[in-house]
């Protein structure tokens, strides 16, 4: 009877050990992900599934090298972002793809995949949560074409790459702009 009881306890306290570490992986995915977990969790219909997802995404990112830009290199890319901005009055649809096209440059500087799509966002979703969403939808509005969207959405995407790109400059330095700090693009309240 003694051995049972003691086989009871063990299997108790393994299941609840089980349990902890299972809480304590799901706290920290959320805390990683952010809005992502949910938008996984949402996306997979099923918890664990997209931790599942989630748990191999941040092995994949962990894997990578990524660096911090040297001054230089972060003060010309700030220089050309805001070459881009100056043009968007008169050329809207083109200073979105170049955004985009910029972001691109500065992910595969320090160290992102960027061949893929999906993988790009992977890689900002696992390092920049909250901006993964920004990163979609502004390329979903450039996919659509110049001649599809209107300029209001065209401002919207580059606004959105703009917060990634401040980002992706930001880890390693306080003077770049970031999200609402920056200012408005031209023909709309700023320059």
């Amino acid at each position: 009877m003694v051995w049972l009881i003691v086989a009871v306890v063990i299997v108790v306290v393994l299941a609840v050990g089980v349990w902890l570490m299972q809480q304590n992986k799901s706290r920290s995915l959320q805390q990683r992900f952010g809005p992502e977990y949910d938008r996984v969790v949402e996306k997979e219909g099923d918890r664990r599934r997209a931790e599942a997802a989630l748990s191999e995404l941040a092995e994949r990112r962990d894997a990578l090298e990524i660096t911090d830009l040297d001054p230089d290199t972060r003060r010309a890319y700030a220089e050309e972002w805001h070459a881009v901005q100056e043009r968007f009055i008169d050329e809207p649809g083109q200073t979105v793809a170049e955004a985009d096209a910029l972001v691109q440059r500065v992910m595969r500087e320090r160290g992102y995949p960027v061949d893929d799509l999906d993988e790009r966002i992977d890689m900002v979703a696992a390092d920049h949560p909250e901006l993964a969403e920004n990163y979609r939808v502004a390329h979903a509005i450039q996919d659509r074409g110049e001649d599809d969207v209107s300029t209001d959405e065209l401002r919207d995407a580059f606004q959105r790459y703009r917060s990634l790109f401040a980002e992706l400059l930001a880890e390693a330095t306080p003077d770049v702009e970031r999200d609402d700090e920056h200012e408005d693009l031209p023909g709309r309240g700023g320059q």
